[in-house]
């Protein structure tokens, strides 16, 4: 049988059964579903012959993979095993949180049970299958997380088509993720621990060496972090990997470090300087690093308000978005800087002549956002440059014919904008100027 990662997304799940948002979802939803496969409706079955019918399916919170159903070569054999991530509904004090059921399948295709795992959380942060290092070995690796318990536990387990060995490594966590760090062509588990009795945060490399797993290298994080609240990984160059870890501070707002493999150890440029490099990344939550271009390289956002915004109230305030890119040695360069919206995930970076001459204010009754050009008082008449909506698909061909024009598009989202029909103000961009300097951000 062909080797193969399935996953069953969870979106499709509950649009199968029509349940609500959440993690957890009922077998009986799934198995009754007319759009699974008859290789899926195996897989329910013989979880319910194995462990019954009082089970809802768990679904990994984060990572690449969010299925409870996990299909994968993970004993290098001819067949597939399959994962499932479960509780017990009505579950015994010793029964309670998440539970691994680890299924073989024969040549014939049929499925057994031949494990089940107590998990280590109540909920499951990420769920990977991988090789670590240069071993062959394939892991699986699952991270847990627990409503009680601030920490995270990573467990990794291994099955070779005889025995499974269901903790062949246990290690707390804030922040895990698993890439190729070193640029040795091989994988390695990324984490970052928060120890909050000793406000101690350390970055720690995880790989397999011989068959053991072993951390093989580590660095210091910043201290004062409250918690680890994203990371992303990219580069920092067109060829160096890093992880940028945005870091919640105890004065509420995000800082970011970056931690990447040099000279044979990994490195926290960002702390060696932190009141010239870490104070420069200081900005309001929400604010996390990202490859706004889709170059590959990431960008660290900085914030400051909008021109003339100084003395407007609170909730009229516009921030002002820069994005930084490192550079060796110890250096932060402006790439980009202009609007920001969260909310609706995009980027309008400022043009030169903008720069200083622009500022903007949110329209409340369309919720939209406005550009106009900047004479040194924001609340008397000025002149506006653009607007920018964004609208569901559905409603476009309505702002079309008032005068909008579509820039770009996610999902069933269209983002639009519109120019004024006098361009006789240098200020006004063309519309070419503006797909140029839009960025959807995901």
């Amino acid at each position: 049988m062909k080797k193969r990662i399935l996953s069953i997304a969870v979106c499709g799940c509950l649009l199968l059964t029509g349940c609500g948002v959440g993690n957890t979802l009922g077998i009986e939803g799934l198995v009754a579903s007319p759009n699974l496969t008859d290789e899926q409706s195996n897989i329910h079955q013989t979880l319910e012959n194995s462990v019954g019918k009082d089970i809802v399916l768990k679904y990994p919170e984060n990572g690449n993979n969010r299925s409870a159903y996990v299909v994968a070569d993970i004993d290098m054999e001819f067949t597939d095993e399959a994962l499932v991530f479960y509780e017990f509904k009505n579950a015994a004090a010793g029964d309670s949180g998440v539970r691994i059921n680890v299924m073989d399948q024969n040549e014939g295709g049929q499925w057994k049970s031949v494990f089940d795992l107590t998990g280590k959380g109540t909920d499951i942060d990420k769920v990977a299958i991988s090789t670590l290092g240069s071993d062959r070995l394939k892991n699986i690796i699952v991270g847990y997380s627990s409503m009680t318990v601030d920490g995270k536990v990573l467990q990794i387990s291994r099955y070779d088509g005889n025995e499974f060995m269901p903790s062949v490594f246990e290690d707390s966590y804030s922040i895990m993720e698993i890439l190729d760090l070193d640029k040795d062509s091989f994988k390695e588990i990324f984490t970052v621990l928060n120890n909050t009795t000793t406000s101690t945060a350390t970055a720690s490399l995880i790989q397999s060496e011989n068959g053991e797993i072993l951390k093989t290298h580590q660095v210091a994080m910043g201290s004062d972090t409250v918690s680890f609240t994203n990371s992303t990984i990219g580069l920092v160059d067109e060829e160096t990997p890093a992880v940028f870890v945005d870091c919640l501070k105890s004065t509420g707002e995000l800082q970011t470090e970056i931690i990447y493999f040099r000279y044979n150890k990994l490195q926290n440029p960002l702390l060696q300087f932190p009141d010239k490099l870490l104070m420069k990344t200081s900005r309001p939550a929400g604010y996390y690093s990202k490859d706004i271009d889709g170059d590959g390289i990431i960008e660290i956002p900085s914030t400051e308000l909008m021109p003339g915004h100084e003395n407007l109230p609170d909730e009229e305030k516009v921030l002002m978005t820069s994005w930084y890119n490192y550079s060796d040695y110890y250096n932060l360069e402006k790439k980009y800087s202009g609007y920001y919206s969260i909310s609706d995930g995009y980027q309008l970076v400022f043009p030169k002549r903008w720069q200083g001459m622009v500022t903007t204010k949110m329209d409340t009754a369309t919720n939209e956002a406005v550009f106009y050009k900047y004479e040194g008082n924001i609340s008397g008449f000025m002149t506006e440059l653009m607007r920018i909506a964004v609208c569901p698909k559905t409603k476009t061909s309505e702002y079309e014919y008032q005068g909008y024009e579509v820039i770009g598009s996610s999902g069933q989202l269209d983002y639009l904008v519109k120019l004024p029909t006098n361009r006789r103000e240098p200020l006004i961009l063309t519309i070419d100027e503006v797909k140029n300097s839009f960025f959807i951000i995901q």
